[in-house]
């Protein structure tokens, strides 16, 4: 009796955040006696992903979780899901409930760390403050394995001259498929043509590199009845064609104007007969000409929509095997449990540091200068980086050398002062000359 009751894991969400697991090298002495692996190892120990999130399967989820037999279960790193799991020999389980129907498992993730935002680098656009209308959206359709990890992320893009991007943002470029580079904005940029000067290539030599959270994973949040504005297209009738996260077409909506000449201002959309979930809008006119900036890709759902998580996290089960690498059963072998890991990772933000002093300081540094080279003018009392610093909870040295020769080490800066100023982003430190911004 004990060997069907048996309680295996499903799959396992892994949440890494980079301001507090940072794997870059410069950051560690890598001795002898404090290895980078001990280090990495030790930051891994103190890591609790609680500190930002809480995340909490969705009441739909719950019940399917009751008619499964699962269990969710959070981590210090994220949460998985177990089941009541029979062995089928050879060190193999499966579950004690059959799964023989498609579903799947929603789980809204609450942002707990009001400096979030400061220390990663999601974007701090001026529509931050209507964030509430936005939803980072995570799934394992998302078909983003690089090397051996299920990424939960959408694939980062490659350059897009068409995209406005801003200071912190990525993009990899794959024209070398063998040796693909991140490059990182140090500043606004775009659309335009790729300017060397507003990049710069972070984790040089690495292959395969990490996948990240990026724009791109980010949706909107609607009830399941909304308005959508149409007036910028002047149209008269429109057509709204609402596609499921497969693309599969599940509803259709004409709208034409009451009155011959008056251009449509608003649709109303009532998606109420749809369940909740991923949905992507593709509008057209009476010609059946796409109006792409009428678009929307969107999740559904009024009581999320009114508890506006931070993101969602959906995990879905296809009893034949389509979700390849993502699939929780081995259908070749009794549907024998595979627990596959799944990935979440943030980048932490990269800022430009200022160091406020009251007088010009007498100094050198490899990675500091002066923000005006010329003695004796208000700025030249401030230094600033030589480059944008990746923000990290274990520090990184700043060396100066005095004008007596003596060697120091300079503080970083708090993550709760970062200041969006002319395309860049800082962030600043009180030397004994208050703070910014410069004159």
């Amino acid at each position: 009796m004990s060997d069907l009751f048996q309680y295996r894991p499903l799959f396992n969400v892994e949440i890494l955040i980079d301001y507090y697991l940072s794997e870059e090298v410069g950051l560690f002495q890598n001795t002898s006696d404090n290895p980078m692996e001990d280090v990495l190892a030790q930051q891994m120990n103190r890591y609790r992903i609680d500190r930002d999130f809480r995340i909490v399967p969705t009441a739909d989820t719950l019940s399917v979780l009751r008619d499964y037999r699962l269990q969710f279960k959070r981590n210090n790193s994220g949460f998985f899901v177990s089941g009541q799991a029979t062995s089928i020999g050879g060190g193999s389980f499966t579950p004690f409930t059959a799964m023989n129907e498609a579903f799947s498992l929603r789980f809204a993730v609450y942002l707990e760390n009001p400096y979030f935002y400061n220390f990663t680098n999601l974007r701090l656009e001026s529509d931050l403050d209507d964030k509430d209308r936005f939803v980072y959206y995570f799934s394992n359709r998302a078909n983003n394995v690089d090397g051996g990890v299920r990424y939960l992320t959408l694939p980062i893009r490659d350059f897009d001259s068409t995209y406005a991007y801003e200071a912190s943002e990525l993009f990899i470029d794959t024209s070398d498929p063998l040796n693909p580079a991140m490059f990182e904005a140090i500043e606004n940029n775009g659309p335009g043509v790729f300017n060397n000067a507003n990049w710069r290539q972070i984790f040089t030599g690495v292959n395969p590199l990490s996948q990240f959270v990026t724009n791109d994973d980010r949706i909107v949040l609607r009830p399941f009845s909304f308005k959508h504005d149409v007036e910028s297209v002047g149209a008269e009738f429109l057509q709204f064609q609402i596609n499921d996260i497969q693309g599969t077409l599940v509803k259709t909506l004409n709208y034409r104007t009451p009155e011959a000449g008056i251009p449509l201002r608003f649709c109303e959309l009532d998606l109420i007969d749809l369940a909740p979930g991923y949905y992507q809008m593709v509008v057209q006119d009476a010609l059946a000409n796409p109006l792409p900036e009428l678009s929307l890709t969107f999740f559904i759902d009024n009581v999320l929509s009114q508890e506006r998580p931070f993101a969602i996290i959906e995990c879905f089960h296809e009893p034949e095997g389509s979700l390849g690498a993502y699939r929780w059963l081995d259908q070749n072998n009794q549907n024998g449990l595979l627990f596959p890991e799944y990935t979440l990772r943030w980048k932490n933000r990269s800022t430009w540091w200022r160091y406020y002093h009251e007088e010009s300081p007498n100094l050198v540094s490899p990675v500091l200068q002066n923000l005006d080279p010329i003695p004796n003018t208000p700025n030249n009392r401030i230094l600033i980086s030589t480059t944008p610093l990746a923000l990290t909870q274990v520090g990184r040295e700043i060396p100066v050398t005095y004008g007596n020769g003596d060697l120091g080490l300079f503080p970083n800066p708090d993550i709760q002062m970062i200041y969006p100023e002319n395309g860049r982003i800082f962030s600043e430190l009180d030397m004994g000359g208050g703070f910014g911004p410069p004159v």
